[in-house]
């Protein structure tokens, strides 16, 4: 998808629900250093710039394939009646693609139109689920009441319930920094080579469409184009791996491997 891996760098995280949640920086072979990067985007006009563009564009976006965040959420609501023949894509599968036709000039043979008619599937797809898994929704932190407690235990929950963690701080900022900067088009600060990839919504990551279509959940794409950025993801990810207390996951993995040597 981003082209060939030159080094990879990442941990998988437990967070505290229990899901795993996977950090991971990716060195593209053959890439060039940030500062030179921003040295090339300094020239305005440059083949460079419209040839990385181009590239960046291809491998993350910051929109929905068919229509801006008011339409897509129409189109696909949360199903409510049980009886419904709608499939979460969440739920489901990856259909893999047909077979390719081997005629370049051709695009009316079966495998033609199967391959059209997966290729709109697919972005529909992809639309779908982009709105059940990547729109921020602002939430308070919430302090449980003694009635919430009291139910905590009865469920059985052995740990302190202790409410609900929201993305706001104190001052009512959005930890996750949503709404994120819209951008109609990609652009580039000549003054110091900076670039702004274009994103036309507020409320979601930037994603790779077929990573979406793959995993099937929440993911966030992100283009380092500076050293600082770099470091500030590799400290990050340095925070997980550098974890003392082992996870379950960590357990039944050494678990697994000690049983099978």
């Amino acid at each position: 998808i981003y082209g060939e891996t030159g080094a990879y760098y990442g941990t998988v995280e437990q967070q505290g629900r229990l899901t795993l949640h996977l950090h991971l920086l990716l060195y593209i072979k053959g890439a060039l250093p940030p500062q030179e990067i921003r040295n090339r985007l300094m020239t305005e006009g440059s083949e460079f710039e419209k040839s990385l563009i181009t590239y960046l564009e291809a491998v993350h976006v910051g929109e929905f394939h068919n229509g801006d965040l008011a339409t897509m959420q129409a189109k696909y609501p949360v199903p409510t009646d049980t009886n419904s023949t709608y499939q979460n894509p969440t739920l489901m599968m990856p259909v893999p693609p047909p077979s390719w036709c081997k005629d370049k000039k051709c695009s009316e043979c079966k495998r033609c139109v199967q391959r059209a008619n997966w290729w709109s599937n697919f972005w529909e797809t992809t639309d779908d689920l982009m709105v059940k898994s990547n729109i921020h929704t602002h939430h308070q932190a919430y302090e449980p009441t003694a009635k919430d407690r009291k139910a905590a235990v009865t469920k059985g929950l052995k740990t302190k319930y202790k409410g609900a963690k929201g993305c706001r701080n104190k001052d009512g900022i959005c930890m996750a920094r949503f709404p994120r900067e819209i951008f109609p088009e990609s652009v580039v600060d000549y003054s110091d080579g900076s670039l702004n990839v274009k994103k036309l919504e507020s409320d979601i990551n930037n994603v790779t469409p077929m990573l979406t279509y793959c995993l099937r959940c929440n993911t966030d794409v992100t283009s380092l184009l500076s050293g600082t950025a770099i470091k500030a993801i590799v400290a990050y990810i340095s925070d997980y791996v550098s974890k003392a207390s082992l996870k379950s996951y960590q357990v039944f993995s050494s678990m697994y491997d000690v049983l099978h040597q």
